[in-house]
């Protein structure tokens, strides 16, 4: 594509989304992708949830060190173990998973009794941080765990791909104060 129409391409996204109507519709379950109250197409109103509702952020402290500090498979063992269990935790929890990016897990929990459900997850995920750094010799093993309570806004971006590259290219914004402020404790 030349330079000039992958930019007009640019433009005319740009203009769709600023142009466009959003509609948010109050929901009292946690979205996925596949929920038909959202949106993404070109031209159409788009279509948003909005949620009242609990979000938990964990994350391995110090992560950044232990990447210069430790051998590349004991991370991947410790990355791959400890998303597993945070995991096990949200669903025995009724939280969902709605992100994870390197040692981040992100946990959406419905609305009833959100706030019992995610300090016992988070509870557990420290529970689990504790097992994990007992059973790794030389090995520091900390997380950040943070919880908000309030509105979430949530929309699907993304583009449509054929093949294997099409998942890859979709995901759900979580835009509301809940989420940032949960993600910075």
């Amino acid at each position: 594509m030349k330079r000039k129409d992958f930019f007009d391409k640019i433009t005319s996204a740009i203009n769709d989304w600023k142009n466009t109507n959003f509609t948010f519709y109050p929901k009292q379950n946690v979205p996925g992708l596949d929920d038909s109250n959202l949106t993404y197409g070109n031209g159409e109103e788009k279509k948003g949830i909005e949620i009242y509702t609990c979000v938990l952020f964990v994350d391995i402290r110090n992560s950044v060190q232990l990447t210069k500090d430790k051998q590349v498979r004991t991370l991947g063992k410790v990355y791959s173990v400890f998303t597993y269990c945070i995991l096990l935790a949200a669903q025995d929890e009724g939280g969902y998973v709605r992100n994870i990016i390197g040692d981040r897990v992100m946990v959406v929990f419905p609305p009833d009794n959100c706030y019992t459900k995610a300090v016992n997850c988070a509870i557990t995920i420290n529970q689990i941080a504790s097992m994990i750094d007992k059973e790794f010799d030389n090995f520091e093993f900390k997380c950040g765990i943070g919880i908000d309570y309030g509105k979430l806004s949530v929309m699907k971006v993304g583009i449509e791909k054929k093949g294997v590259e099409n998942d890859d290219n979709k995901g759900l914004v979580w835009a509301g104060y809940p989420a940032n402020f949960a993600s910075r404790l």
